[in-house]
């Protein structure tokens, strides 16, 4: 859901008597947990997906490759900006959420899906954004890390590769968007520094002041910093 629709949600929801909680993990007995996995393909002036090359055996076209790479060489950066709460990575490192920095065609739990529809359609699907996302960022940092991909001519690893993990924690992943000055360029440096220091500053240095407590306590906590009254 697009940021600027949550207060208005959050207002309609409650005078009917719920309480919408736009965070990834609301329980810790659920297995599955909410994402916002970002599908979208790329078409030229005259309509054609330039992801799509019929003749390949997986009908991806080398540019796709580029980009998909692209994709893989920033993704420990991109969580950062498409999960971008410490409740959210309660959702990474389980069963049915990214794990390892991969891809595949049409294997549901890879980072970065590949699917095919009938007529040689061909669309990616980015599985590391989280319900807390702003999707205005996920798009931005996915096109970012796509066309430097595309700029440097990358190689796209064999399908279902786990010999690099996303990052397990908001602090890992602050720490990788730091590193990835080629996204930051992209992007934009100021506004990636902005949006590290204002994390680290604000919900990094809250959480640490709360000590080490159960998880249990820790998701009460999160759920009253993430869910109160806009």
């Amino acid at each position: 859901m697009v940021a600027e629709f949550r207060p208005a949600t959050y207002v309609n929801l409650r005078r009917k008597g719920f309480t919408p909680e736009f965070i990834a993990c609301v329980d810790l007995k659920e297995l599955n947990h909410s994402g916002f996995h970002f599908n979208f393909s790329l078409w030229d002036r005259d309509g054609i997906n330039v992801f799509v090359d019929p003749v390949n055996p997986d009908q991806l076209s080398q540019f796709g490759r580029h980009w998909l790479a692209g994709l893989i060489e920033h993704a420990p950066a991109l969580t950062a900006l498409c999960s971008p709460t410490v409740n959210c990575y309660r959702r990474h490192h389980t069963e049915s959420a990214p794990n390892f920095v991969n891809w595949a065609i049409e294997r549901r739990y890879t980072t970065f899906r590949v699917k095919i529809d009938p007529g040689n359609n061909v669309y990616l699907e980015n599985r590391i954004p989280s319900s807390a996302c702003n999707p205005h960022l996920v798009m931005a940092c996915t096109v970012a890390a796509g066309m430097d991909g595309v700029r440097r001519k990358l190689t796209l690893p064999k399908q279902m590769d786990k010999t690099k993990r996303l990052p397990e924690s908001l602090e890992e992943a602050l720490d990788a968007l730091e590193a990835d000055t080629v996204l930051a360029e992209i992007l934009g440096p100021k506004m990636v520094e902005l949006f590290i220091f204002t994390k680290r500053k604000f919900e990094l240095e809250h959480f640490k002041s709360l000590g080490m407590l159960p998880d249990e306590e820790m998701l009460v906590e999160e759920k009253e910093y993430y869910c109160g009254p806009f």
